[in-house]
């Protein structure tokens, strides 16, 4: 969950995306499915098995079909704590089943112009890939769902399986200026990063390869939440595991611990809002009911490299450095490189 997006789009809204592709929009403004990248070079045709291997198969759901397929999405739903419910519901005693019948009402139809648009950013990505000899392990076809984000607050894209969740916030930034390569670039940022979370959840081996780069350690079952840490469990849709942990100096010892999404308060009022009281629960994967936070961790810049300062779990912190390294190359987004470059490297390695 992208949830910082929104602060960084705010800050570069000066340079505002793409030149597009061919596309029939009649179907995306009335609601419809439309256009589809193709995964493979049609029978006959003169393309190369490289550029093949480029594509990034998507298509985009109408508001009925995005309704159907957010609500299928059962087990985010089961994860859901109190906390999760009163903040993102804000009122107290929200049940679930209110959330989910709000959450369906926040989706909508994309237009034929954001189509377009972000078909244009995503054969740019093609592109990068086909240049720069890159393959992607196996990816099903993503779904794109428009939505206006207020079933997760603070959140520009979030993800679910392989369907990626667009706000319009975001779209209206594509949109504002479709010439701007500026633009174009930090849109490719947005979805690389939300097509990683979809690409480890079909590849369980490459999600633990990308992990390893940050000194996690990926196994079979999901670590069970203590009750200290669920009470102020904040759900992210964008992780769906909580089965890879990393070792810790905490109070000077090595601690084995796994990461949660917590608050340091409960919801208490409209207008309270998670992120403004968010932090990452490092939980000792001993069983016990404790946790500690990335603030008593002598080495957490050492675990999670200091790249990006998305550290809320390893899958957030690695779709950021995928992302980089599709985006920007080894020049960084600012051009002066990473403080942690072998990061990037390793990223690079596994895509050759």
């Amino acid at each position: 969950m992208t949830q910082k997006l929104i602060a960084i789009i705010l800050s570069v809204i000066i340079a505002v995306c793409g030149c597009g592709t061919a596309q029939n929009s009649a179907g995306s403004a009335s609601g419809q499915n439309t256009a589809t990248t193709a995964a493979t070079a049609a029978p006959g045709s003169s393309e190369t098995a490289e550029k093949a291997a480029s594509r990034i198969a998507h298509r985009y759901a109408s508001m009925s079909e995005g309704q159907e397929l957010m609500l299928g999405n059962k087990a985010y739903f089961d994860g859901f704590s109190r906390n999760d419910l009163e903040y993102k519901m804000q009122k107290k005693g929200a049940t679930i089943e209110e959330y989910k019948a709000h959450a369906a009402e926040q989706v909508l139809d994309f237009t034929g112009e954001e189509v377009k648009a972000v078909d244009a950013v995503f054969a740019e990505m093609e592109k990068s890939l086909e240049d720069n000899g890159y393959t992607l392990p196996p990816l099903g076809k993503i779904v794109l769902i428009k939505t206006t984000m207020q079933e997760e607050p603070g959140a520009s894209a979030y993800t679910h399986g392989t369907q990626i969740y667009l706000s319009p916030r975001l779209l209206d930034f594509l949109l504002a200026d479709p010439a701007n390569k500026d633009v174009i670039t930090y849109m490719e940022h947005v979805l690389w990063h939300e097509t990683f979370h979809c690409l480890t959840r079909c590849n369980p081996d490459f999600r633990a390869a990308m992990y390893k780069l940050i000194h996690f350690t990926v196994q079979e079952e999901d670590f069970p939440l203590p009750p200290s840490a669920f009470e102020y469990h904040i759900s992210n849709p964008d992780v769906e595991h909580h089965n890879a942990y990393a070792t810790f100096r905490i109070n000077g010892q090595d601690i084995d611990c796994f990461t949660d999404l917590i608050t340091t308060q409960h919801f208490e009022k409209e207008g309270d809002l998670f992120f403004a009281c968010e932090t990452t629960a490092l939980i000792p994967i001993d069983g016990s009911d404790m946790y500690y936070t990335l603030g008593q961790a002598e080495n957490f810049k050492e675990v999670f490299g200091a790249n990006t300062a998305y550290v809320i779990d390893p899958e957030e912190c690695m779709a950021d450095n995928f992302s980089y390294a599709l985006t920007y190359g080894m020049e960084g987004p600012a051009g002066g490189g990473y403080p942690n470059p072998e990061i990037i490297e390793g990223i690079m390695a596994l895509l050759k």
